[in-house]
């Protein structure tokens, strides 16, 4: 028969066991919690970083004065100034009269690097009349144009664009908004006064 003592020692090392057990389950909850906020203070420093980056693209886009011309665009639409930009398109956009040299030096320009491109600007080189750039309905030619700058945390991520000339054709080339049909509207009004002048 025990006695107390050793029954006492036996109460208290299942009571130990016991607290053991407890402790490592409540371990497990609370590595869990642990791994979990490392993982949102990871994703908070990433959303961080990725909000202070520049946003660099390129693209093509029609003349917003007259709209039937082409041009190759490259903007910034992150909060942060984009360094050391580069823009590299194969195959190069073709050449077409009377833009002929113009379209390469803009190409080669946007390959070798510009400098620096502030948060919101946009520039603008002109590819030459959309109907020449496109009158081969042949064509299908896929053109891959990829950005590249660095921004206030080094090098960002390349943005990747494939842009088909094709796709463009038969596409409305009447400019946008609304100062066109203001200017013209003004033009009417200006002969008509010219006529009541005539008149009198």
């Amino acid at each position: 028969m025990m006695d107390s003592n050793t029954i006492a020692a036996w109460v208290a090392a299942v009571a130990a066991i016991v607290a053991a057990v407890v402790a490592f389950f409540a371990l497990w909850p609370a590595q869990r919690a642990a791994k979990a906020a490392e993982e949102q203070t990871r994703v908070q420093r990433e959303l961080m970083y990725q909000s202070a980056q520049p946003y660099v693209w390129a693209d093509i886009q029609p003349d917003d004065q007259q709209g039937t011309m082409l041009h190759l665009v490259l903007g910034n639409a992150g909060p942060t100034v984009a360094r050391h930009v580069r823009v590299f398109i194969d195959p190069p956009f073709p050449q077409v009269s009377g833009h002929i040299g113009r379209s390469t030096v803009a190409q080669r320009r946007l390959r070798e690097g510009i400098l620096s491109l502030a948060p919101g600007r946009i520039i603008r080189w002109s590819l030459g009349i959309a109907s020449d750039l496109m009158k081969d309905e042949e064509d299908t030619t896929v053109y891959r144009v990829r950005v590249m700058a660095d921004g206030p945390y080094g090098e960002i991520e390349p943005v990747e664009t494939e842009i088909c000339l094709s796709d463009w054709r038969e596409s409305l080339d009447a400019p946008g908004g609304s100062l066109h049909h203001i200017r013209k509207s003004i033009e009417k009004l200006v002969r008509a006064v010219d006529g009541l002048k005539n008149d009198v």
